[in-house]
């Protein structure tokens, strides 16, 4: 039997490596051979924190790489990322970052443009 220490480890790896394919709890709960509530509580009491909440924050988090490619446009990056609506990214980006994904773009760039003309 797995212990409960390496189970979390191998749930992280798997939450890691399924950002972008449609992650969810109940695909972890079948691959482990667990119920989705033991999979939750045991998440929720090594994590401190639901495991819904830590794979849209790791969602998000991963999501600001393709926000600073200006080819990419917002509806690509929230539909990619398992949002249903554009609002739905913008409201959990500006819970999770303080700002919206465009305010967070513009305030990159601009500082990026500043690094290119040498100004610190």
């Amino acid at each position: 039997m797995i212990k409960r220490h390496d189970l979390i480890l191998n749930v992280l790896t798997d939450i890691e490596e399924g950002i972008g394919d449609g992650i969810s709890v109940d695909i972890l709960a079948k691959k482990y051979s667990l119920s989705e509530v033991h999979l939750r509580r045991l998440f929720k009491f090594t994590i401190k924190q639901t495991m819904a909440n830590y794979i849209r924050s790791r969602k998000l988090m991963i999501s600001l790489v393709d926000l600073l490619k200006p080819e990419s446009n917002l509806s690509n990056i929230a539909v990619y990322y398992g949002f249903a609506f554009d609002a739905s990214y913008i409201r959990a980006f500006k819970r999770e970052f303080g700002v919206t994904p465009g305010a967070f773009r513009k305030m990159r760039m601009a500082k990026r443009s500043r690094i290119d003309r040498g100004q610190f």
